[in-house]
Parts: structure tokens; sequence; C-alpha cells
């Protein structure tokens, strides 16, 4: 999610191995192009040599959160949000959260921000 303008994107993995989750940056990074700045926890797979390598060779400033204080971090906010929504559009529709996401997502992307 972008920080600045609150632009809600997420992409379903299969795992979340170091090399899984730079796949999925780099398609959002295709799209929106690169950050100056990225905010991940301290889970193995942003902390890894791998993942320090990839922010490095695109000059992106990795900023790592506290595990203490997940509620500072907008992103665990807006997996909270998507969750909610996501639960509710299957329960609706019947189809499972793979195929709702893009669903999902629309809505949180057409709501107005203050």
């Amino acid at each position: 999610m972008c920080l600045s303008s609150k632009y809600p994107d997420a992409i379903p993995l299969a795992d979340v191995k170091s090399m899984s989750v730079i796949d999925a940056l780099i398609q959002v990074f295709s799209r929106l192009g690169f950050p100056r700045e990225l905010q991940m926890d301290l889970g193995t797979n942003f902390t890894s040599e791998l993942t320090e390598t990839f922010v490095e060779k695109f000059g992106i400033k990795a900023v790592h959160l506290s595990v203490h204080r997940p509620q500072s971090n907008a992103v665990e906010r807006f997996h909270r949000t998507i969750k909610r929504l996501l639960r509710v559009l299957c329960y609706e529709s019947g189809e499972n959260w793979e195929t709702t996401l893009p669903f999902a997502l629309l809505t949180l992307r057409t709501v107005t921000h203050e």
C-alpha cells in the first residue's frame, strides 16, 4: 500500500518466501514505479540477504518496523480491512478469496480518504 496516496494493492502468493515476495514486488513496481522507501516487518522474508540485495539494487530504503507495535504499521491495518471485506464478499458470492480479491481492491480504491 502506498502510504502517501493510500493506494492499496495485493497479490496472492503460494508462500511467503523471499523470492515469492520479491516477484510480487516486481509486479507492483512494474505498474506503479519504484518507491523511495519500503516499510516491512521483521519477518525472515523481509530481512533475508536476497531481499536486502533487491532493495539496495533499486535504491529503495528498507525500513523495518517494530514487531511489538503492529498497529503503527498501515499495512497491518490494511490487512485487517481487506480480510474483513473478503470474508463478506466470499460469503455473499460463494467464491474463493483469490477470485474476489480484485473486487475487494476496487472497493478500497474507490473509498475517499481524508
